[in-house]
Parts: C-alpha cells; sequence; structure tokens
C-alpha cells in the first residue's frame, strides 16, 4: 500500500465520519432535525449521544490533522500557497478537537464557557479551511483547476454566510441551519478531496 493511498484513505475517512456518524446518532436522539440542527447539538449535555458524538469530533479532528502532513509531503516543492493550504487543514482539525473537548451550549441556554470556546475554535477552523481553495489557485500543479476551486472558493463563502446568518432563526429558509452547515462541509471535503487526487495523479 503506497503512503499516498493510505493518506487518501484517512482523509475519507475523516470526511465520512464527519458527515454519516451525525446522521446515525441522529437517530438516537428524539425530535433533532439535521435540516434544521448543527452537528454540535448533539454534543451538548442534554444531549443523549453527546459522548459518542465528541469523540467523533476529537477523532475526526485528529484524522484531518494527520492527513494535512500527508498532503504536505505530497507536495514535491513547497511554497507559500503550499504552507498556506495545509496550515488550514491544521486549522480546521485543531477546531474539531478543540470543539470535542469543550460542549456546544444547548439551545436556549446562557453562552457558558465551554459554549464560547467550541464556537470560537470551531469557527476559526472552519473560517481557514474555507480559504483553501483560493491558496488551490495559486498552487502550479492545480493551476488546471483553478475555476474549479474559485467556484469551491466562492460556493464555501456563501454556504458559510447563509449557515452564520442562520443560527436562531425558526422561520423562513434560514431555519435550515444544519442544512447549510451540511452543504458548507461537503463543499470544503471535495476541495481537499479532489484536490489531493490531482497532486497525487501528478506525481507532482
Amino acid at each position: 500500500m503506497g503512503i499516498d493511498y493510505l493518506v487518501f484513505v484517512i482523509l475519507i475517512v475523516a470526511t465520512l465520519a464527519d458527515l454519516l456518524i451525525p446522521v446515525i446518532l441522529g437517530l438516537k436522539y428524539p425530535d433533532y432535525d439535521h435540516f434544521c440542527d448543527t452537528i454540535s447539538i448533539l454534543g451538548t449535555n442534554k444531549s443523549p449521544v453527546k459522548k459518542q458524538a465528541n469523540l467523533n469530533f476529537i477523532i475526526v479532528g485528529i484524522l484531518f490533522i494527520v492527513f494535512a502532513f500527508g498532503q504536505r509531503f505530497a507536495f514535491k516543492s513547497v511554497e507559500w500557497s503550499q504552507n498556506l493550504y495545509v496550515f488550514g487543514i491544521i486549522a480546521f482539525g485543531i477546531g474539531c478537537v478543540l470543539a470535542g473537548i469543550f460542549q456546544e451550549d444547548p439551545k436556549g441556554v446562557k453562552e457558558s464557557a465551554s459554549g464560547k470556546i467550541h464556537g470560537i475554535a470551531s469557527g476559526i477552523g472552519f473560517i481557514f479551511l474555507i480559504l483553501n481553495p483560493l491558496w488551490a489557485v495559486f498552487i502550479d500543479v492545480l493551476v488546471k483547476y483553478q475555476a474549479f476551486n474559485i467556484v469551491l472558493f466562492g460556493g464555501g463563502i456563501v454556504t458559510f454566510v447563509i449557515f452564520i446568518l442562520s443560527e436562531n432563526k425558526e422561520t423562513g429558509l434560514l431555519k435550515y441551519t444544519g442544512l447549510f452547515q451540511r452543504l458548507n462541509l461537503i463543499i470544503l471535503y471535495s476541495c481537499l478531496v479532489f484536490n489531493f487526487t490531482a497532486v497525487t495523479s501528478t506525481g507532482y
């Protein structure tokens, strides 16, 4: 098994764990709505699956950090754009780990110190990962895919902004906070999967 293949498997496991395990856990949480509720709600102290959800956050974060180093060595030459790209993945991974350690607050509860750390850590992680398609535009080996990465960058920005604006909204389109969060994650993970495949397939 080649190292690139192993790194790719780590990436796929991390992405699927973050997208699919919450679906499974949500089935054990009465009244949890995947379209309206964020993934973090599964980890609050009122959640019947909080231990599993928070453990999943931590494992996913660690996997992304490991993947980041694999991505770093997949680049045969490293300049500022590659460094920022790898840093974005590490920052997101750290944000996931901290989000698992510090629980989100349940809806309607006054924000605690843990909830603040959770929000700040995950928010910063998202922001850095959202920038990755932008940095990819300046990576030589991905020059053929600049348009695709620009589209991903725009989609990441739009879905993240709508996600932020939709928090605590209960009516209209903006009530679908969970949906916008998941769309944002799908876009960001698509960037990582596509670009890693492109880099390793060229042998750059």
